[in-house]
């Protein structure tokens, strides 16, 4: 970089969007640069709580910014293609939230302007930034609990039948598996690589099970894995059935498992007011179970920024690769073909 820090305008300024913003306050490597929202008045409430005085209603406007080095796309996935496209022809970087979009048709086009234009791009899975992931790769890789056999992962939550809300409209994107089950997916395939001293592994056999609401969006699912070296898999989606968030690795010698998998060092999780800059963000930690019944060995993994400003580092750290190692390009693909076959393992098209 030829100045300090990298310039970030968001677009759109939701939830996610303050969360991300707030997170920029502990950045090494960026700043809070510009907004964009469509809706009228939001990009002015998140401008004013972080004190950012470039706001505009249009993303063309703010990517038409030349003071504006990257783009963080925090709309629904549905709206993800044009403005990754967009930016992408603008000569802006991007970091775009996850999924990427709706299957792996759009996510190939998205890639292929970045690669075309030349521009960074990575999928935002942010927990795939943190040093608890890096920690979890390095005790799989160096055998501390044997050969992995088996992994179970979770991310769901329960939310009120709403058909008015975009999360139940299956044009939107909406169910489980898109909005939460990209996580599990995503960690299960970390794990199977790095079971075999590789980024990721794809899965060789998926089969699948779930609930469809009245929307026509499915409301939890139930995923099983196979992978080439033999792994096996259970991942569980859903946003009608409240299970706890969950990552354990069954091995020949032990188990690991992730206390908080998807949001380590992330003390203010909605963002509604801005962290002071002296905040102090909490250690996240890995327990290591042996058959013995002996007590659960645990590893602490201490944080000193926010889980979203090792993200938005991160993007600074590989933008001249143009993609992260965190989550490659190849990695994205990977994952939204699995959540492809699982839509239409459990009967949503």
């Amino acid at each position: 970089m030829s100045k300090d820090k990298l310039n970030w305008g968001i677009i759109g300024a939701g939830s996610i969007a303050r969360v991300f913003c707030n997170a920029l306050q502990f950045s090494r490597t960026g700043r809070l640069a510009a907004i964009a929202s469509q809706t009228p008045g939001k990009a002015d409430l998140l401008g004013d709580l972080f004190g950012c005085a470039t706001r505009y209603d249009s993303y063309n406007d703010l990517l038409a910014d030349n003071e504006i080095d990257v783009v963080y796309i925090s709309t629904i996935h549905a709206a993800h293609t044009q403005v990754v496209v967009a930016a992408a022809q603008a000569g802006k970087h991007i970091l775009v939230e996850k999924p990427i979009g709706m299957n792996a048709e759009q996510a190939e086009t998205m890639i292929n302007a970045a690669n075309k234009n030349d521009v960074f791009l990575m999928e935002a899975f942010m927990y795939r930034c943190h040093p608890q992931i890096n920690r979890l790769i390095d005790l799989i890789a160096s055998g501390t609990i044997g050969e992995v056999l088996m992994v179970r992962s979770a991310f769901s939550f329960n939310l009120p039948f709403d058909p008015k809300s975009w999360l139940f409209d299956k044009a939107l994107g909406g169910g489980g598996i898109l909005n939460v089950g990209c996580y599990p997916t995503s960690m299960t395939r970390l794990i199977a690589g790095s079971a075999a001293g590789k980024p990721f592994l794809n899965p060789i056999e998926i089969k699948a099970s779930g609930k469809i609401g009245a929307t026509g969006v499915d409301l939890y699912a139930v995923g099983a894995l196979k992978f080439e070296n033999g792994l096996v898999a259970e991942i569980v989606a859903g946003m009608g059935c409240h299970v706890p968030s969950s990552t354990v690795i069954y091995g020949s010698e032990g188990i690991l498992s992730l206390e908080d998998p998807w949001l380590p060092s992330t003390p203010c999780r909605t963002a509604e007011l801005a962290l002071p800059i002296e905040t102090v963000f909490p250690p996240s930690y890995i327990f290591i179970q042996r058959p013995d019944g002996s007590r659960p060995t645990r590893i602490e993994i201490e944080a000193d920024r926010d889980l979203f400003s090792y993200e938005a580092d991160t993007v600074a750290k590989y933008l001249d690769a143009r993609q992260a190692s965190a989550m490659s390009w190849d990695d994205t693909l990977g994952n939204i073909r699995v959540l492809d076959s699982w839509l239409a393992e459990v009967g949503v098209t």
